[in-house]
């Protein structure tokens, strides 16, 4: 059995843009960064949350609650027959933030619940129906003047569910744009699914920021398949 899925944690904390150093002057007025955005290749998946500085924090220092939703659907073989999958997810997790002249990096843990309906439903599929796990997720970034490579990684392990991503930025027109390479595995005991491709990093309205990505995933017993991902993010 082969699942076709698309991950959306990967997609949300990178294209966030919480780069405001404890350090930097206007870090200070800052309590929070919000996301969303939305992948295509052969599935697809939609995500949104925000990361809120707890009181006595602000973004980049001290203690934050994230809040994700994210929906999606994706095919796979199963006995003979295709299956699709349609789910709806949520995670609440407590994050620990720091900073500093070298980036800033994120370190959470909280509660997963995901919902999942199969067409046709298919018993051996241990993801089906609503299932609660545990998120634990760490990311940032290395931050210096030309170059940000930015990370992630997570793991549910009721599921068994992991995630890595990378992104290496050169930043262009005095840090407002960045281009560069991206890559990331994802996959549980059932499959194992690889990406590699292309962003472009632009500001808008202010402290918003746009992120578009393109590239190929790869996984076991297909062709590679491309794939195209959109993020929108702003700190408040």
């Amino acid at each position: 059995m082969r699942y076709f899925l698309t991950a959306a944690v990967a997609a949300a904390a990178l294209a966030c843009a919480p780069g405001a150093h404890a350090e930097d002057s206007s870090a200070g007025d800052l309590n929070g960064v919000w996301f969303a955005g939305g992948s295509v290749d052969d599935s697809q998946a939609a995500y949104a949350g925000a990361v809120v500085a707890l009181p006595g924090a602000r973004l980049g220092k001290g203690l934050a609650i994230r809040g994700t939703a994210n929906a999606g659907s994706y095919d796979y073989e199963s006995g003979g027959q295709t299956i699709n999958g349609d789910y709806v997810g949520g995670e609440i997790a407590l994050v620990y933030q720091t900073s500093g002249p070298w980036g800033w990096a994120n370190f959470s843990l909280g509660p997963r619940l995901t919902d999942t309906r199969l067409k046709p439903d298919d018993p051996g599929n241990k993801r089906r129906g609503t299932r609660l796990d545990a998120g634990m997720q760490a990311d940032g970034a290395f931050d210096g003047a030309r170059w940000r490579l930015s990370w992630l990684g997570s793991y549910a392990p009721v599921d068994e569910v992991f995630e890595t991503h990378v992104q290496l930025g050169r930043k262009l027109a005095g840090g407002k744009y960045r281009i560069g390479i991206e890559g990331g595995v994802l996959g549980d005991p059932s499959f194992t699914k690889g990406s590699a491709g292309a962003f472009v990093a632009l500001p808008f309205a202010g402290k918003a920021e746009l992120q578009l990505a393109s590239g190929l995933s790869f996984q076991q017993g297909r062709s590679a398949r491309a794939y195209g991902a959109i993020g929108l993010s702003s700190v408040f």
